[in-house]
């Protein structure tokens, strides 16, 4: 412990805060996949969240890789600086990071408790989704000033999108994988899928176009431990996975998750203690809120963010079902998606929501 406290002061002293002065004012706070977090009450009375990142993650080892570690903290420096921009309060006002062999951490505001499914009523569910889904909306209309598409990566001076290609042929491209994944999965599939969802998905993907002036600043990770509710009913973000991309297709994301994703995976270590499974129709309020926040009764809107779920939930099973075919399950792969098991045993969920995916009036088009 005296080595933790020490970590902690450390931090506190190149944050250019308050020495730690008794072990008291320290709180462990849990894990998440990559992080231990620790809760500290300053003597100002002011508390702080620090974290260290994990010596082991997903059953693996991981070694400090400097560039990777800029690229991650500052992603989320710029996330949460954009983000309160559009929306004070929405994540921690004070955010400061410092990469060094085993003394890397993360120093920010305390932002609240994380949202308990179980304490939280239907109407809170709904109102938390839509908040954040107006938040998502908004964000797509902020300047983020960065160059390139995709995951971030550190570039030795700054940050800056994966890949500096044509974002019009990437998206060509992916589309044209996500057939190409889909229809392998139906080829090899032992049971019959509906012919409708291979439709319904090349009708996704027929104008599925993106250009430069289109990527945004978004968030891959807004699970319910990364969302924070406070008592008056307003929500905050916390470790966001920031990436520049189409704003729509993580509205998407985010649907799918909350609809398909979370519910299924709770035979997964990595999703196990949170129980999503017995919270369903919870995170499908969430979902319904969301969709109600971003699209703002915009059908166009809607039909692109609906597309965009069903694309994210068919990928889901292709990929699914492609780990089945390998013949030994790494343990991070086992962690993140269960056993095969698991895996087997939730493909033809999968497959059900496909064919009983709810669309609008007439197949994949809003009317």
């Amino acid at each position: 412990m005296k080595e933790t406290l020490d970590l902690i002061d450390f931090a506190l002293h190149k944050s250019g805060m308050e020495p730690l002065k008794d072990p008291t004012q320290v709180q462990y706070l849990g894990e998440g996949a990559w992080h231990q977090a620790y809760l500290v009450q300053l003597q100002t009375g002011e508390p702080v969240v620090v974290r260290f990142p994990m010596q082991v993650a997903y059953g693996k080892k991981v070694a400090f890789d400097e560039a990777a570690s800029l690229a991650e903290y500052a992603g989320t420096k710029a996330y949460y600086q954009l983000a309160n921009g559009v929306k004070p309060g929405i994540c921690p006002e004070f955010f400061y990071y410092h990469v060094e062999v085993d003394k890397t951490f993360t120093v920010e505001s305390y932002a609240g408790k994380a949202l308990k499914l179980e304490n939280l009523t239907f109407m809170e569910a709904f109102q938390a989704g839509a908040e954040i889904g107006e938040f998502f909306r908004k964000m797509n209309t902020s300047n983020h000033a960065l160059r390139g598409f995709g995951y971030l990566k550190w570039n030795g001076t700054d940050i800056e999108g994966q890949f500096q290609s044509s974002v019009k042929d990437f998206m060509k491209n992916e589309n044209e994988e996500y057939v190409r994944n889909f229809e392998a999965f139906i080829r090899h599939y032992n049971q019959p899928i509906l012919s409708t969802v291979l439709s319904h998905l090349e009708d996704c993907v027929l104008n599925r176009k993106l250009d430069e002036s289109q990527i945004v600043l978004t968030n891959q990770d807004t699970s319910p431990e990364n969302i924070l509710l406070h008592t008056d009913g307003r929500v905050s973000l916390v470790d966001p996975f920031p990436i520049l991309y189409s704003g729509d297709s993580l509205a998407g994301n985010f649907v799918n998750n909350y609809q398909t994703l979370f519910p299924t995976f709770f035979n997964a270590s990595r999703y196990a203690k949170h129980q999503f499974d017995q919270f369903e129709e919870k995170l499908q309020t969430i979902a319904d809120g969301f969709m109600e926040g971003y699209c703002m009764g915009d059908a166009d809107v809607k039909r692109r963010v609906k597309q965009e779920a069903f694309i994210k939930l068919t990928n889901l099973a292709a990929y699914q079902f492609k780990l089945l075919q390998t013949q030994e399950l790494t343990n991070e792969k086992k962690i993140r998606y269960g056993e095969k098991t698991a895996i087997a045993n939730r493909i033809p969920v999968l497959v059900k929501r496909m064919e009983e995916f709810q669309w609008e009036k007439s197949g994949t088009k809003l009317a």
